[in-house]
């Protein structure tokens, strides 16, 4: 089950990483419409995304038992780095999805309430640890962490719906929103479950 964790989360940060260089380079190159809009934005999106890439970078590493152990400043020094770098991620990206859309209303309301939810969980995660409370830490980090990464499980979701949209004749405004709320809520859930699972072996074990 973690080797399966860590395949899933190498391939979701790939994505998240592949997106995000094409985005920087689309913004002095449009093609689309909707990389225009993005171009319109390039400071703000820029804001967004190099905040995102050091969090998709730093964020494996904050997990990994081994390190934490040997090298606990590093840690905690990186953490820093990984939280700053989320709090600006959550922040523009709650300014930035109702300026451009792609699926419409449903997008705003997913990027707002996950959005808001990311903040909150990084927040109890941050006072948490000041209170040295480590498994608490540890499980609103996790969640946090999911939520991050579900802007990576959107994008093969919403591929499922390019692949089918001459079945389904939906269009990307029709779908994106919906590809949006499943990609959150498959990444937390699976966060919850990891926690749940993870803590009942710890208490078999102790």
């Amino acid at each position: 089950m973690r080797r399966m964790l860590w395949v899933c989360v190498t391939f979701l940060s790939l994505i998240m990483i592949a997106v995000a260089t094409r985005r920087v380079f689309l913004l002095w190159s449009p093609t689309l419409d909707v990389d225009v809009e993005f171009a319109r934005r390039r400071f703000l999106t820029l804001a967004h995304i190099i905040p995102g890439l050091i969090f998709i970078v730093l964020g494996p590493f904050q997990f990994v038992s081994s390190l934490r152990k040997r090298h606990p400043n590093l840690h905690r020094w990186t953490g820093r780095v990984f939280l700053a770098a989320a709090l600006v991620i959550g922040v523009t990206a709650l300014i930035m999805s109702p300026q451009m859309p792609i699926g419409g209303d449903l997008e705003v309301a997913a990027t707002f309430v996950f959005g808001a939810l990311f903040l909150f969980t990084l927040g109890k995660g941050f006072a948490a640890i000041r209170a040295r409370k480590v498994v608490e830490h540890r499980r609103w980090m996790i969640r946090a962490y999911a939520i991050g990464l579900g802007v990576g499980t959107v994008r093969p979701i919403a591929f499922a719906f390019f692949a089918t949209s001459r079945l389904t004749h939906l269009t990307a405004r029709d779908f994106f929103g919906i590809a949006f709320w499943l990609g959150f809520i498959v990444s937390l859930a699976a966060a919850e479950v990891w926690i749940r699972t993870t803590s009942r072996f710890a208490q078999t074990a102790r």
